[in-house]
């Protein structure tokens, strides 16, 4: 019995761990200030009454299943279905597909979108550096390419 309730408390606090900082939770709702002491015992506090399990199931606690990973997935598999157009749109610098992809990326007014996507013709060598770039490198080559983009990240919340 014992190892289960260890186990339990492992994998909460391993949740936790990969959400950031305590994660949400009871504890996190609680605790609220930013020190590793204070962070532990919210993560704790999540772990030992399982209020991250029930808040992430109910979007409940400041849990949401629409976190940096679901839209990381979403980004994934928008390029998967619409890699060939997306291609295309990227190397005209316009488009719907691309100004979608604009708009998963955080950039939500015309502007941001007008600047994403001349970004993304200006680094289309980079991003597609091969007529078989697949659909998985074509998002990570993205990604390592916005990372330098300081001023595209302030227009695009979230790029």
């Amino acid at each position: 019995m014992k190892k289960i309730i260890v186990s339990l408390l492992m994998l909460a606090g391993a949740q936790a761990f990969a959400a950031g900082d305590a994660g949400c939770g009871l504890g996190s709702m609680i605790i609220q200030k930013n020190s590793k002491g204070l962070q532990l015992l919210a993560m704790t506090t999540n772990s030992f009454l399982f209020t991250q399990p029930l808040g992430i199931t109910s979007g409940t606690s400041g849990c949401s299943s629409r976190g940096l990973v679901m839209a990381d997935k979403e980004v994934q598999y928008f390029v998967e279905v619409n890699q060939e157009e997306l291609s295309r749109e990227m190397a005209q610098g316009h488009g719907e597909k691309l100004a979608t992809l604009a708009q998963m990326k955080g950039c939500q007014n015309e502007a941001s979108q007008k600047a994403f996507s001349s970004f993304a013709q200006n680094s289309y060598s980079r991003i597609l550096p091969a007529a078989n770039t697949s659909a998985a490198d074509m998002v990570q080559n993205l990604n390592s390419e916005l990372a330098g983009q300081q001023e595209l990240a302030q227009l695009c919340h979230g790029s």
